[in-house]
């Protein structure tokens, strides 16, 4: 195997480990990647399990998973002459920026005093329309702070408290909910569609999870594509292996695209994305012993790929399709998405 991309010069200092792979074997590793990879010598077959973790991704995309027992994320580029892997650690117990949910916090509530204010008799007649906007408006903030508040609950809670596996046909479950985004998608003046490979498909998840990530990945691509956009949710079966894509038309990330997961602090301001939420995508696809990859395509959008083992429920267990938890009136759905629907969507009549 020949390569004329050798960058020992850029790498060999770098704390980090870094990989030129070509046609499955190592054309390069750094020391740090010697460490973490002591079988894998220039020459040698790639580490079987960095080859697994990066099936199918493909560069520029940053994959985020477990290796030798501890959580990374990969970033991939492609020189030329073979995949440049960049390896980073993860930590997971960084948690939110307390001066930006400040920000954020003050920010949400006086959005709703101000809506609430707009219905008080003594500011002045209005009329019906503009008081039920100012009340969609007012419906909208309570959304968004309770928004606020479960991507808090999801930091504060550690792995074992959140992860409640169960029996489940995810085939089913991803159906409804992408109908219930085509709904919402269309309303927002948005093009969504749902594809699938297969009519069911039986496992063990924690479906209240698995829908924070599919809407959080939603949210995302909703922001990402723009009125008049498309975006979709497709559904596949690889061997043992389900394969959810959550894609969008927008225009790419700007920027760093190593940073998309825990590479920077988490923003808990609705309008950035890309931030907390992605976070959470990779911690819930960790959760379920899966791997998360981002896939820039550049004027095509970001591709955001979840492969999870299936794991067959136990014998006996009991089957369900999960549905979507409407504790105390409030929509998950409209709460995910709060930050991307129009007020519309928040008039009183329009909820649940």
């Amino acid at each position: 195997m020949t390569t004329q991309f050798l960058p020992g010069g850029l790498f060999d200092s770098f704390p980090e480990p870094v990989l030129l792979l070509a046609e499955g074997q190592v054309a390069y590793r750094n020391p740090a990647a010697a460490d973490l990879f002591p079988e894998s010598a220039p020459g040698g077959a790639a580490p079987e399990e960095l080859a697994r973790l990066l099936a199918g991704a493909q560069p520029p995309a940053v994959v985020s998973g477990d290796l030798g027992g501890r959580s990374w994320t990969v970033s991939l580029q492609d020189p030329g002459q073979g995949l440049l892997a960049v390896l980073r650690p993860l930590a997971f117990d960084t948690g939110p920026d307390l001066g930006r949910l400040t920000a954020q916090l003050r920010r949400e509530t006086a959005g709703l005093a101000a809506a609430l204010q707009r219905l008080d008799p003594v500011e002045g007649s209005a009329d019906g329309a503009k008081l039920r906007r100012y009340l969609a408006a007012a419906n909208q903030g309570v959304y968004r702070l309770l928004r606020l508040a479960g991507h808090l609950e999801f930091q504060a809670l550690t792995d074992r408290q959140l992860y409640r596996p169960e029996p489940l046909d995810l085939a089913g479950f991803c159906r409804e909910l992408g109908q219930q985004l085509e709904s919402l998608c269309r309303a927002a003046e948005r093009r969504f569609t749902y594809e699938s490979e297969v009519g069911s498909l039986l496992t063990t998840g924690d479906g209240d999870l698995l829908r924070r990530m599919l809407l959080s990945l939603a949210s995302n691509a909703m922001k990402a594509a723009g009125k008049g956009g498309s975006l979709g949710l497709r559904l596949a079966r690889s061997r043992d292996r389900a394969v959810l894509t959550v894609w969008d038309s927008g225009s790419g990330l700007e920027g760093d695209l190593s940073r998309v997961f825990g590479g920077r602090p988490p923003s808990l301001d609705p309008r950035e994305g890309l931030g907390l939420g992605l976070d959470a995508v990779r911690r819930i696809a960790r959760l379920h012993g899966g791997v998360a990859v981002v896939e820039d395509r550049p004027q095509k959008g970001l591709r955001c790929v979840v492969s999870l083992p299936i794991r067959p429920p136990e014998e006996g267990g009991i089957l369900r399709s999960p549905r979507a938890d409407y504790s105390g009136g409030f929509s998950p759905l409209l709460t995910e998405l709060s930050d991307v629907l129009p007020l519309e969507l928040f008039l009183p009549e329009e909820l649940p």
